[in-house]
């Protein structure tokens, strides 16, 4: 009798104490890890290539995020090929008499002075017809060796003409996605010709501009690409960021970004994403620009890609009428804009990244520290539910909370919570971007 009163008190006590655990098991546990630091950020840029489409360099939603965001690193296209307009008419020297390139000089100019763009990256996506192997071709288009210096008449006259009568310079140029032909294809031996003949050109010009590296339209293959460029050392020098685009990028394990920053801490370059969006193809059904569904996706691809490839400068695809995160007349915010603000407003020049870890792989974290001592996590909520988190490692008695979601953009929530012990408890909607500030 006495043996079975032990074994029902015995029974009970275990219940009990595996109370509290069966409900701390639905927590998700945060840990931020301040004394990890990772890149600081130097910029959330963007992609301003609209001129490649519609042959305008500006419109009223590269205005409009200019003036909002400010972003001090953006990418700019320059059309090499003048659609419309015969070769003879604009080669050499009357490049940059053509009106197109004039506005797109213009367009760059007010860039630095009214908006305090402080980098520019210049890519080109085709070339004229006369200096490729085959003029029929759309896609892997081979540029002529002995065209080279042809070529690079055009893209030179653009460089002095805007460092002398512009006053802005151009840090970096690239060949868009040459790794695989969306038009202009190059080999790692095309490339690195090129260059060694582009270098020599630059210098006697007088211009710095250096070429990023690789600028591929995918982790891995930007890897590879890179690789393979980097074996010629007499190039190095005129080498500038490891550039990466994050296309087709949301099924691949983190450790594929983690693998471009690896290489970028090797080789001592900065890594840059170079074209950050998650669906190459979303163009093709502009309805899903203002859905929820692609603003939080985007979001998730960001966060990745900032996170594990550690890149200090992101380039938003695009911050025009292509792929907008607005209406052409400005009176809608579709939700990827109140996504982007996430980034812009919290994680952008200046924050140290430091090292976080989530306990479920469905609730997403990423953390910084501002130059200020400000301290932020952004915790991405994929659940279709609500979830509560256990943060560990931050410590504030104020703390804001900013969460967009499908229903609300942009709710902010003032001294919203406090660290107990340690210890900083928060519920997270389902489905939802959070910023978290400390104050």
């Amino acid at each position: 009798m006495k043996d079975k009163r032990i074994k029902e008190l015995f029974a009970s006590s275990v219940f009990i104490l595996f109370i509290p655990f069966i409900i701390n098991s639905q927590d998700v546990s945060v840990k931020v890890y301040p004394e990890l630091k990772l890149q600081k950020i130097k910029s959330i840029g963007a992609n301003y290539c609209q001129v490649r489409l519609t042959g305008i360099a500006s419109d009223s939603i590269g205005e409009e995020t200019l003036k909002q965001f400010r972003p001090e690193n953006v990418r700019v296209a320059i059309p090499l090929k003048v659609r419309g307009t015969d070769y003879q008419n604009y080669k050499g020297e009357k490049y940059v008499e053509q009106p197109m390139i004039k506005a797109l000089l213009e367009f760059m100019k007010r860039m630095k002075n009214e908006y305090g763009v402080k980098s520019f990256t210049l890519s080109t996506w085709d070339v004229p017809n006369e200096l490729v192997v085959d003029p029929t071709a759309t896609r892997a288009r081979v540029l002529k060796p002995e065209a080279y210096s042809e070529l690079l008449d055009l893209l030179v006259n653009f460089l002095v003409k805007a460092k002398n009568d512009y006053g802005f310079e151009v840090d970096y140029f690239s060949f868009n996605e040459s790794e695989k032909g969306i038009a202009v294809i190059f080999s790692s031996a095309a490339t690195i010709a090129f260059i060694k003949v582009a270098i020599k050109r630059f210098k006697e010009a007088g211009l710095n501009t250096k070429f990023l590296l690789s600028d591929a339209a995918m982790p891995g293959t930007s890897r590879e690409f890179a690789t393979l460029i980097l074996a010629d050392s007499t190039i190095w020098k005129s080498l500038g960021p490891l550039a990466f685009h994050s296309w087709g990028s949301e099924r691949i394990p983190d450790s594929e970004f983690a693998r471009v920053a690896a290489l970028g801490k090797a080789i001592n370059r900065p890594v840059w994403c170079t074209e950050m969006g998650h669906d190459g193809w979303a163009h093709r059904e502009p309805a899903v620009f203002k859905t929820w569904d692609y603003a939080i996706r985007f979001a998730k691809i960001s966060q990745r890609v900032i996170k594990h490839s550690q890149a200090e400068v992101t380039m938003y695809w695009t911050w025009q009428n292509d792929y907008p995160i607005m209406s052409r007349d400005l009176k809608t915010y579709y939700p990827s804009f109140y996504a982007t603000r996430h980034f812009t407003n919290y994680l952008n020049t200046g924050t140290q990244i430091v090292n976080s870890m989530s306990s479920d792989p469905e609730v997403l974290t990423l953390s910084g520290i501002h130059e200020n001592g400000t301290k932020i996590l952004q915790l991405i909520n994929l659940k279709k539910t609500a979830v509560n988190v256990k943060i560990q490692g931050l410590d504030s008695k104020s703390i804001d909370i900013v969460t967009t979601t499908e229903a609300h953009n942009w709710e902010e929530d003032k001294n919203a919570t406090v660290s107990r012990k340690g210890i900083i408890s928060v519920t997270l909607k389902a489905e939802s971007i959070n910023s978290i500030l400390l104050n």
